[in-house]
């Protein structure tokens, strides 16, 4: 008896281990096997390490992976808490196909915790006759891959994606593409912001790509972040303004959407960067051929000589602003809708004023840009980084609307004392969360209108009984949060970018919503 139990014992583990082997022996990681160090050396054994001349790349659906130079590693985007693998991973050698396997790691058996700790895999590219032996880092954030100049077209762009789609799949995009600067600020720091253009094969613009599970377009912005500790301070700002836009019952005031991402240029570690769809005709449903963009980039104050001298000139830009141009040609009178704007609602002296402000602007958009840059306590958007969609009608008149961009100095951060040019001048200032925030047209508006302070609480009320509740913000800046340091970004950006000093977690943020959000209650009162 004590014979055919010991027996049995050992056929089940028998059975056990043929079938912890067979498992083991079939497992594969985005269709390529994964083998033991023993089976990796037998491919070894007959070939010799590449090396001089050769060029071994590993590929992701036929597209060469984002690889950094630095810490000589690839980047393999995968979805967090999801079973199973996307995409199929592949090899090249000399542009040739060849073959590609991974090497066991029991880190295989928990990817969030690998994709959250940085956990470094290795896999072997090799073809008939060399081998190549490669460090793998998966992110949980898709990933961008720049290759080429600054400022000349034929660029390479490569985009990984299998987490935000629009398709459900392993997105992968590759074309070329046109790449500078993106705004003046970026110019003080290390860590500086893009402007992207798509191309066609051909060498043609206009080349449009869904990235990031956002809109088709061929104009897309990096945004660095470098300023917010948090990087949470543009995406809270742009959900808010998007979810007060989509009750206005017009979309010439929608917003953009931004998505995270990692960024790797000519093989050096970028870090965490926003992607954002660009604010533009297309966005804001105008008529590119009649309807007019402007947009206040700097703290320059225009006047009547301006707007003359703008005039005479041709010119698309008037003191701190500018007409986004499109395929624009300038005609006579391009500046008078904005003018008109600027002499009644920034000069206004009058009631007769105050007529003449609410017959070219939307009123009740007024109201809500007041309120929304006062929730945010955007200290950066009272004058600029505004964009005006100005609508024309067939009567000559017109309609502008303000909308918000380049939130970053939001939530409690504040401008610090300005030092040189690379210093860095933001800190965080809980005083915002009691100061209402002064601005001059809405302050024009308070002078003459005497049934706004009523309105404004009217929509204030609304708000704070729908999209404007302190639980539902705090937990989507933790949600947030999270996404980011357990996609392992975080912790990259913050050791490429110590300067940067990035605090990882909401703390600040939630206290600045309770004490704001209370405020601002009291004061509307």
């Amino acid at each position: 008896m004590k014979k055919l139990w010991i027996s049995g014992i050992s056929l089940v583990f028998g059975l056990l281990f043929v079938f912890a082997m067979s498992m083991r022996q079939g497992a594969r990681v985005m269709e390529a096997e994964v083998l033991s160090a023993g089976e990796l050396a037998l491919l070894q054994k007959d070939r010799e390490p590449l090396g001089g001349e050769a060029q071994a790349e590993l590929l992701i659906n036929g597209v060469r992976a984002a690889y950094e130079r630095e810490e000589e590693r690839y980047y393999i985007p995968k979805k967090i808490a999801e079973d199973g693998w996307k995409g199929r991973v592949g090899a090249s050698v000399n542009g040739l196909p060849a073959s590609v396997v991974w090497a066991e790691d029991s880190a295989f058996a928990d990817m969030d915790r690998a994709i959250a700790d940085g956990h470094m895999f290795q896999c072997m590219i090799y073809n008939d006759t060399g081998y190549e032996l490669a460090s793998v880092l998966f992110t949980g954030l898709p990933v961008m891959a720049i290759d080429g100049d600054m400022g000349v077209t034929g660029v390479r762009v490569a985009v990984f994606d299998p987490i935000l789609s629009l398709r459900g799949d392993y997105q992968t995009e590759e074309c070329r593409a046109y790449y500078n600067i993106r705004g003046n600020a970026s110019k003080r720091f290390e860590k500086i912001g893009y402007r992207l253009e798509f191309y066609y094969a051909d060498g043609s613009p206009g080349k449009d790509l869904s990235l990031l599970g956002m809109r088709s377009d061929n104009d897309w912005q990096l945004k660095a972040m470098y300023s917010d500790r948090s990087k949470l301070r543009d995406k809270l700002s742009i959900e808010l303004w998007n979810q007060i836009a989509a009750g206005t019952g017009t979309d010439a005031d929608n917003g953009c959407r931004m998505e995270y991402l990692e960024l790797i240029v000519n093989g050096s570690y970028r870090g965490l960067y926003g992607l954002v769809e660009p604010t533009d005709y297309k966005s804001l449903h105008l008529d590119k051929d009649r309807d007019l963009i402007y947009k206040v980039v700097a703290d320059e104050w225009p006047d009547n000589d301006r707007f003359d001298e703008s005039e005479e000139t041709e010119s698309f830009t008037c003191a701190g602003i500018r007409i986004r141009q499109a395929d624009k040609t300038f005609y006579s009178g391009i500046w008078e809708p904005f003018r008109t704007f600027w002499n009644s609602g920034y000069e206004t002296e009058s009631a007769e004023d105050l007529e003449n402000l609410y017959a070219c602007a939307d009123r009740q958009n007024l109201i809500d840009y007041g309120l929304y840059y006062n929730v945010i306590a955007g200290m950066d958007n009272r004058f600029k980084n505004i964009i005006y969609s100005t609508v024309m009608h067939g009567d000559g008149s017109s309609t502008i609307r303000r909308i918000p961009w380049d939130q970053n100095y939001s939530w409690g951060d504040d401008f610090g004392p300005k030092g040189g040019k690379d210093e860095k001048n933001i800190r965080y200032n809980p005083e915002l969360a009691g100061r209402w925030l002064e601005e001059p047209v809405f302050q024009n508006m308070l002078a003459y209108d005497e049934e706004l302070e009523a309105d404004m609480k009217k929509t204030w009320k609304r708000w704070r009984g729908s999209f404007l509740q302190e639980e539902d913000w705090k937990a989507y800046a933790r949600e947030l949060m999270t996404y980011l340091v357990e996609s392992g970004a975080f912790s990259r950006d913050s050791r490429r970018w110590p300067d940067s000093e990035n605090v990882e977690g909401t703390e600040e943020i939630e206290a600045f919503i309770d004490a704001r959000f209370s405020w601002l209650d009291g004061y509307l009162e």
